[in-house]
């Protein structure tokens, strides 16, 4: 039988060993959590030559928007056709239309204060992680930019991109749809790009949508030349032999589809075409019968799938895009 001063020494070895034990793990929690906050730290404030290290994905800009949440925060390289001018900078996709809309753009290289992060808004806090690379394709691109912008017009030029994509928010619709409408890349190094301006082109989806007609008529939609007819035109209108020079002007293009429609001369409509609208690469003109019970509403654009069959965007033709014929009974023609 043990003594009771040797309990008593046994006793208080085994106390020192559980506080020792418990020192031991609380030292390997603190550990830890220094370093998730030195991870974290190198991640948040790596620098431009670490960030360079990750390889971009390739993409286009029609899918970054088509599934933003896929390519959320990522890094990618986008190969396009960009807009600059007055209230525009996007990048288009080479073969395919904005039918999720265009890819907005913006320059990175602007980094934010740590201690202003609960300040500032999430999109300039994302914006502010985006180091810019200004190397001679960056100077090329703001030569251009420059330009574009003592013309006063939407000028197009071509590049890669590489840069953050954010999808932001999330926004859902009555129908169901989930939608992105602040999805933009920033951009942290320009690649590929065109040493000249070219005359933009048209990127909008084509509309399904049935014109609404007035009391008393009926609208009819004319089907309007094939793709393949047109890109057969625009290859034909390099050779001055074809007299083809009416595609380059809009109002000719749109006077001549009422001209196929009602048999007579082009000349006799071009005069009293109105031009209700007018966006990037596209026009849309009206013309009413002297009897006003027909008229005619004509949009015509440069679209972006003739730009394969010409060198450039200076010299992509006017092509009609949609034709809607109204017909009304009485004096209630729009």
């Amino acid at each position: 039988m043990l003594s009771q001063p040797r309990m008593s020494r046994l006793s208080r070895a085994a106390t020192v060993s559980r506080r020792l034990s418990r020192m031991v793990q609380k030292l390997s929690i603190a550990a830890a959590r220094a370093w998730v906050c030195l991870a974290a730290a190198a991640y948040f404030f790596a620098s431009p030559h670490a960030l360079a290290q990750e390889r971009p994905w390739s993409v286009s800009p029609c899918e970054l928007l088509k599934n933003p949440g896929m390519y959320s925060d990522t890094l990618v390289s986008v190969p396009g056709l960009v807009l600059y001018g007055p209230e525009q900078f996007t990048s288009h996709g080479y073969d395919c239309a904005d039918d999720h809309g265009p890819l907005r753009l913006e320059f990175g290289g602007n980094p934010t204060d740590p201690k202003d992060q609960f300040r500032l808004p999430q999109a300039r806090l994302e914006a502010g992680t985006v180091p810019l690379k200004k190397d001679a394709d960056y100077d090329t691109m703001q030569r251009l930019m420059t330009s574009a912008n003592a013309s006063g017009k939407v000028k197009m030029l071509r590049a890669t991109l590489i840069g953050r994509f954010f999808a932001g928010p999330a926004v859902g619709t009555k129908s169901g749809e989930i939608k992105h409408p602040n999805s933009r890349l920033v951009i942290s190094e320009v690649e590929l790009v065109s040493n000249r301006l070219e005359d933009p082109v048209d990127f909008a989806p084509e509309s399904h949508a049935p014109a609404k007609p007035a009391k008393g008529c009926t609208v009819s939609e004319i089907a309007v030349p094939a793709r393949e007819d047109e890109d057969k035109l625009q290859r034909l209108s390099r050779e001055p032999s074809e007299n083809l020079d009416y595609l380059r002007d809009p109002r000719q293009v749109a006077a001549h589809a009422i001209s196929d429609q009602e048999k007579i001369a082009p000349d006799e409509f071009e005069s009293k075409l109105r031009a209700s609208r007018e966006g990037i690469a596209l026009t849309d003109y009206t013309w009413t019968s002297p009897d006003g019970l027909h008229t005619y509403t004509i949009t015509v654009d440069r679209p972006y799938w003739l730009l394969p069959s010409t060198f450039s965007g200076d010299t992509v033709i006017w092509v009609p895009k949609r034709i809607v014929k109204t017909v009304c009974s009485g004096k209630t023609s729009r």
